[in-house]
């Protein structure tokens, strides 16, 4: 007998809903009403285990294995009548753009040693603050001599 209390177990990124392969399946099952979403808030963006409820309600278990992330559009359940899709909530950042390849590495180096998350664009890299901006700013001073960087959206 079917337990209806038990978690939807979620146990691997089926690929990413950007992707051309899901694109047209996602869309056809969002007008259907057969595309939940899972709001996961990009500090626990990284973790590979969690029990989380969609947007309609159901509630979910992600066991994830080690090889595999999440990020946002990540395509988690699919059968052809529901897909279940991760939407990563933005969180507060700050936005850091080094002066030269070097100062990329170094500040690179830097914010992996303090275990900050960061997202890495096109010459600038996003800083996931999980705090006061305050806290992460005294720590950039230090690295000042060591690195040249600019602040992108300073307060």
């Amino acid at each position: 007998m079917k337990d209806d209390a038990a978690p939807l177990m979620l146990k691997t990124v089926l690929g990413q809903a950007a992707e051309a392969r899901w694109h047209d399946r996602l869309h056809a099952l969002e007008h259907a009403g057969g595309l939940e979403t899972l709001a996961i808030p990009e500090a626990d963006g990284a973790r590979r285990r969690m029990r989380l409820t969609t947007d309609t309600g159901r509630d979910c278990a992600i066991a994830l294995p080690r090889e595999q992330a999440l990020s946002d559009g990540a395509v988690l359940f699919h059968d052809g009548r529901l897909a279940i899709v991760v939407r990563i909530d933005g969180a507060a950042r700050m936005r850091l753009r080094p002066a030269s390849v070097d100062d990329a590495m170094r500040l690179g180096h830097w914010c992996g040693n303090l275990h900050w998350k960061v997202v890495f664009g096109h010459g600038v890299m996003d800083v996931v603050l999980d705090g006061p901006r305050a806290r992460y700013t005294d720590r950039l001073h230090d690295l000042r001599a060591l690195a040249e960087f600019e602040v992108l959206d300073a307060e």
